[in-house]
């Protein structure tokens, strides 16, 4: 009986856990992203740019000096653990 409690208990918080993700945050994600990670069903670039993308919800100072640079933290749901491959680099 414990066992099987256990078992439903872990089921209703996967669920619950999945249906969070399932809602993140998607305004802005890159076509390319040279940092990518991936976890838990979501990707995350952690590509750093001069100022903050259009679009981005969730934008994060990540360096100050010399010269500020500026991180998106939104976030895409995946199937397959790929974020779209790396950016070409001229």
């Amino acid at each position: 009986m414990k066992n099987t409690k256990l078992v439903a208990i872990l089921v209703l918080q996967a669920v619950l856990v999945m249906g969070i993700l399932s809602h993140v945050n998607a305004d802005y994600f890159p076509t390319c992203c040279d940092n990518c990670r991936s976890f838990s069903g979501v990707d995350v670039c952690d590509d750093a740019h001069p100022t903050c993308p259009t679009g981005c919800s969730a934008c994060r100072v990540v360096q100050t000096t010399p010269t500020q640079t500026f991180r998106c933290a939104d976030m895409k749901n995946t199937v397959d653990g790929t974020c779209g491959g790396p950016c070409t680099k001229y």
